[in-house]
């Protein structure tokens, strides 16, 4: 018989008053405002939370309709698949989409979503009944599920996959059939009415008993640009929209609410998805309890297509890891890694074994579907959830007051919200406030890119309605200026003034800032005994652009004289890594500049059509 062992023993109680005090020795005397950082949402992102932080004990604990499921959908996990590994097939060609799904199904992957294009620019070209045969063929559906995302026509899509299905498998299939008419809207596309969904479910819910038929998907709001509490107040104002039409149908809202999946889009900062998803769960448990019902939320993560970059492509593996830690954590019922190459192409098969093989060693060697509730109880995740279900639920009243999610896009309500957001998050990223490892910071000019058919994973209607919430990539401003940057071979020479340790750090920065819009600095480390041997090295680089970099002191003193004996030279375009101003000094870069326009200016004098 074994005895309790507490892992606390020995250890004094922990003190946050002596935290406070040799924190603040450590900022030397600064405030601990330092340590703050602010959400999309303007939320404090605390360095220490307490439990005094922590909400209402009693929702953790079963009552007030809320927990256990803020979990999951079950008390516990299954150890050998905790959560179910779905991944998304695009391959064009219905048989050869079949193949890609099976061979998937081999090597791990415990479910398959054939994301359907008519036009086969970004999905599998099925619209009949026959091509479904040949999706499904050879996948045992009693065993794997099979979904279908089908925005352009998914009644047609959904009834041709019902139809596939042998009666004596109707009973056990585990199908989705994933009608939501509010994402394809969000995305510009027909889809269809909510009343003809809510019919669909009125057929077929006896006859696939096991199959989901509707979804709610908010991920439109955060490939826009949205916040995390936008696409959170989105995805409850969906699941609503679908209730109320069940309830026009005669079904009530537990009968929806079993037959509802939940999409959302998980990134790459852990803590906040962790809790993004356990907010999303009691947003959902308080508007069931409105609705006198209690039931779990069946929720799918999918990791985010608007992180995902072309340039250094490899990057996105990481990415793409911890938005799947975060959503197995944070306790998604089902996960969808995007290959890390779906910006740049059609996933090959390395691509689609990498982002298989995410989750499966997070389940079988990192075991992290072992624990229940890994989140659960922890102060700041908690904390962090109470926050954001907090600033999720007036956008929510706000989209009611509206008269539901379809109106308030009918009204451009949510487009405007997604708009202002994604101005903030482009701004935050000309400016580096976000760094894009690969992209804005580290950028690798030497690199050689994966060729692959092109295709891309964000949905691109041909002609999207009016009103349509257009996908973004966080990268895309600093890849296209790269991308104009490779027809011109640009370099840039960084006049150093000084000793090594004297401009280091702001060579290091100029070179960073430079080769993030594709200019290849020269002369990096490179140190110089007078002036004339800098005008030399000039000379001899073949550059036409000139970055003075060195200290506030050498600026006073050199810099005005250095950058006209570089103009003399035939420099066309002198910047300077600092705030300095002075004659010869034509643009400054500094922290908090805007890249995108330095740069943007930069290649336009390249390509000749600015002046200096």
């Amino acid at each position: 018989m074994t005895s309790p062992f507490h892992l606390a023993t020995g250890f004094d109680e922990p003190d946050f008053e002596q935290w406070l005090v040799l924190a603040e020795k450590a900022l030397k005397g600064g405030s601990l405002d330092r340590l703050i950082r602010k959400t999309d949402e303007g939320l404090d992102l605390r360095p220490l939370y307490t439990s005094k932080d922590c909400p209402d004990p009693s929702l953790l604990s079963g009552q007030a309709g809320v927990a256990p499921f803020i979990r999951g959908p079950e008390l516990s996990r299954d150890p050998y698949l905790p959560w179910d590994i779905r991944q998304v097939v695009t391959d064009p060609e219905p048989a050869a989409a079949n193949q890609v799904a099976l061979r998937d199904l081999d090597r791990g992957v415990s479910s398959i979503e054939f994301k359907i294009d008519p036009r086969g620019q970004c999905g599998v070209v099925a619209r009949s009944v026959v091509d479904c045969q040949r999706l499904i063929q050879g996948i045992l559906t009693d065993v794997a599920s099979v979904a279908v995302d089908a925005p352009d026509d998914p009644l047609g899509v959904a009834w041709a996959l019902a139809e596939v299905v042998s009666e004596d498998r109707r009973a056990t299939a585990k199908l989705a059939f994933n009608l939501d008419p509010l994402a394809a809207r969000m995305t510009g596309q027909v889809g269809c009415s909510l009343a003809s969904c809510a019919g669909f479910v009125a057929e077929v819910q006896g006859v696939f008993p096991l199959a989901s038929c509707l979804r709610a998907d908010a991920r439109p709001i955060h490939e826009g640009g949205g916040t995390m509490a936008q696409e959170l107040a989105v995805l409850i104002a969906s699941g609503l929209e679908h209730v109320r039409a069940g309830e026009a149908m005669g079904l009530g809202p537990s009968v929806i609410n079993q037959t509802l999946l939940f999409t959302l889009s998980i990134g790459p900062d852990v803590v906040l998805e962790m809790a993004k998803l356990r907010a999303a769960r009691r947003l959902w448990g308080r508007v069931l309890d409105a609705c006198g019902t209690k039931g779990a939320m069946r929720l799918q993560a999918v990791t985010s297509a608007r992180m995902q970059t072309k340039r250094d492509p490899w990057t996105n593996i990481m990415r793409a890891t911890c938005a799947c830690f975060a959503g197995a954590v944070g306790g998604a019922d089902i996960i969808t890694v995007l290959p890390y190459t779906s910006a740049l192409g059609l996933a090959d098969e390395t691509a689609r074994r990498i982002a298989r093989n995410t989750q499966v060693l997070l389940q079988e060697e990192a075991h992290v579907g072992r624990v229940t509730d890994p989140a659960g109880g922890a102060w700041a995740i908690e904390a962090l959830a109470d926050d954001l279900a907090n600033a999720a639920w007036p956008l929510f009243q706000e989209i009611e007051r509206a008269g539901g999610l379809e109106k308030a896009l009918d009204h451009g309500l949510v487009q405007g919200w997604v708009e202002k957001a994604r101005a903030a998050r482009l701004q935050a990223i000309a400016k580096r406030k976000t760094a894009l490892i690969g992209i804005s910071v580290f950028a690798n000019l030497e690199e050689t890119l994966p060729q692959l058919p092109v295709q891309t994973d964000l949905p691109a209607p041909a002609t999207p309605l009016k009103g349509a919430i257009e996908p973004m990539r966080l990268a895309a401003d600093f890849e296209a200026l790269r991308d104009r940057a490779d027809q011109l071979s640009p370099t840039i020479f960084l006049a150093t003034l000084g000793k090594l340790a004297s401009f280091a750090a702001r060579a290091g920065f100029a070179r960073g800032v430079f080769e993030a819009g594709g200019i290849k600095a020269l002369g990096v480390e490179s140190a110089y005994q007078d002036h004339t041997a800098l005008v030399d090295a000039f000379k001899a680089s073949g550059a036409s652009f000139v970055c003075l970099c060195g200290t506030d002191e050498s600026y006073e003193s050199q810099a005005s004289m250095v950058a006209a004996a570089l103009k003399a030279a035939g420099a066309k375009q002198v910047w300077l890594a600092g705030k300095f101003a002075g004659p010869g000094i034509d643009r400054n870069i500094f922290v908090g500049t805007d890249l995108i326009a330095e740069l943007t200016h930069a290649i336009k004098m390249l390509e000749g059509e600015a002046g200096p």
